[in-house]
């Protein structure tokens, strides 16, 4: 008696067994996998207690000194230079932008009354009040001081905060301003909610976070990106270094001009 034909039947049956559990497998897995509600916006309640929670971990950030680099990117143009920053409160900031290899670029001290900058590319040294000064020129993207505070601290800025918060889409919160505007659009991991980036619509600008290490205040972001709607423009601050509420002395908030520096009075024009 011939077995082929046997064979071959039985080797057929198997191959049809195998592909019948492989697709029953497949089947019930895909049912199983469709059964995941899709994620939803935030509760109110849920809105409130993480804006709350981000509020107070602002608040508590009295003062910062950070060591790192700082990235300047403008259409094909890109300068990666030194970063010194240190901030207190009330508020105070001073940035001392130096060249990779040390040589100074740049160092801007500044408080709610008077900036000063001290330009060592222009040999200048410019002070006056911050209304007087085109800050572009010095610090891309136009941002006010007291928000470069907050960006350099780590911080997500959202204290000046008035209006409702909502929550519209999975993992988004919307803050609104007293006209009824969105003033601030925040985005939230879905692994961990930590803060992702913060968008400015009128103003037309976004905040991304990343690395994110724990610090005494928590976790704090070590890399801040600033993105220019509509403008190719970057600013990319990366940090090896960055410690909040030690001691700063009131002497590092001073600037004066050096030697054969020409002095730029912008309070007397």
């Amino acid at each position: 008696m011939n077995s082929e034909p046997v064979n071959a039947y039985k080797i057929l049956n198997n191959l049809v067994s195998s592909l019948s559990i492989f697709l029953l497998t497949l089947v019930l897995g895909c049912a199983s996998l469709s059964t995941f509600p899709p994620a939803k916006p935030f509760s109110q309640q849920e809105s409130n207690r993480i804006i709350s929670n981000l509020q107070d971990q602002e608040k508590k950030v009295l003062s910062f000194q950070g060591i790192g680099k700082l990235l300047l990117k403008k259409g094909e143009e890109e300068i990666e230079t030194n970063l010194f920053t240190i901030g207190r409160r009330p508020f105070k900031i001073r940035l001392e932008i130096t060249h990779p290899w040390g040589k100074p670029l740049l160092y801007i001290v500044a408080d709610k009354k008077n900036v000063s900058i001290l330009s060592f590319t222009e040999r200048k040294f410019f002070w006056g009040p911050p209304n007087s000064f085109n800050i572009k020129k010095f610090f891309p993207c136009g941002l006010e001081m007291d928000l470069v505070w907050t960006i350099f601290s780590g911080s997500v800025p959202i204290l000046s905060t008035t209006g409702r918060v909502v929550s519209l889409k999975p993992y988004e919160i919307s803050l609104y301003n007293k006209q009824g505007e969105v003033a601030k659009t925040i985005s939230f991991s879905s692994s961990d909610l930590l803060p992702r980036s913060i968008y400015f619509p009128k103003k037309r600008f976004t905040i991304i976070f990343s690395e994110f290490e724990q610090r005494d205040l928590g976790l704090q972001p070590l890399n801040i990106k600033v993105v220019k709607e509509n403008e190719d423009k970057l600013v990319v601050i990366q940090y090896k270094s960055l410690k909040l509420n030690k001691a700063v002395p009131e002497e590092i908030f001073q600037l004066n001009p050096l030697p054969g520096f020409e002095i730029v009075n912008l309070y007397n024009r």
